[in-house]
């Protein structure tokens, strides 16, 4: 699943859906396009050779498997490297008002946020993930905006997202691995290193490829993402 927006210069930029747990990665790739045409796919569909924003992360150690765990300055920093003469970035307090304000001048704002099964946020601190919001919807009393995760556009309330971010909270270690017959970035939640097997959250048991587990440590989440967003501006 995707979708099409189209910038203020009539190019056409497409959100994908992602693939595996890099919600922060198609975030990026898609705000590298949307305001500085800077293309550069999230993952590289199973090409280790193919240039993509995973294979980078992963070989600099900002990330594990393609998750997104840090909103601070540090990763602002790292993220205007990627093309010093273009990409403006800023990690900001995360707050309605300054939401508004880099809508208004032509940015996007990355907001990481605790997401529901139903794509929207909630405050229950857990679920991790990232949505780019992209612009100002009119309201008489509420302060709306367009968002984009999952390969689709949501409406969200700024007031609801943050407190949502605000919510974050912080997540111990854990093991995730690949379906032995998938040749995708789908992993799945598992016990320890030497686990062969994974449930889905629909109850499926995967049976897992043996070397594929990786740990992703402890991270203090609500210091590198809660209270934070990541904006950018021309």
């Amino acid at each position: 699943m995707s979708i099409t927006v189209t910038n203020p210069e009539g190019r056409n930029i497409e959100f994908k859906d992602q693939r595996g747990p890099t919600c922060g990665l198609y975030a990026l790739s898609f705000v590298l396009e949307y305001l500085y045409d800077i293309k550069i796919p999230a993952t590289a569909d199973g090409d280790k050779t193919r240039e993509s924003l995973r294979n980078k992360f992963k070989k600099d150690g900002r990330t594990v498997i393609g998750e997104l765990y840090d909103a601070t300055p540090d990763m602002a920093t790292y993220i205007e490297k990627l093309a010093p003469s273009k990409i403006k970035c800023q990690s900001v307090a995360c707050d309605v008002t300054s939401i508004i304000e880099t809508l208004n001048g032509g940015g996007l704002c990355m907001v990481p946020f605790c997401v529901d099964a139903s794509g929207k946020p909630d405050h229950s601190g857990i679920h991790a993930h990232w949505c780019v919001v992209q612009k100002n919807v009119a309201h008489a009393s509420r302060k709306l905006a367009d968002t984009c995760h999952w390969g689709a556009k949501f409406l969200f309330d700024l007031d609801v997202l943050r407190t949502s971010n605000n919510a974050i909270q912080d997540v111990l270690e854990s093991w995730w691995g690949k379906d032995k017959d998938s040749t995708g970035l789908e992993y799945y939640s598992c016990d320890s290193e030497q686990s062969a097997t994974a449930v889905d959250s629909l109850g499926e048991i995967h049976q897992l490829k043996p070397g594929s587990v990786k740990k992703i440590p402890a991270t203090a989440l609500s210091r590198k993402l809660a209270g934070k967003m990541l904006v950018f501006t021309r």
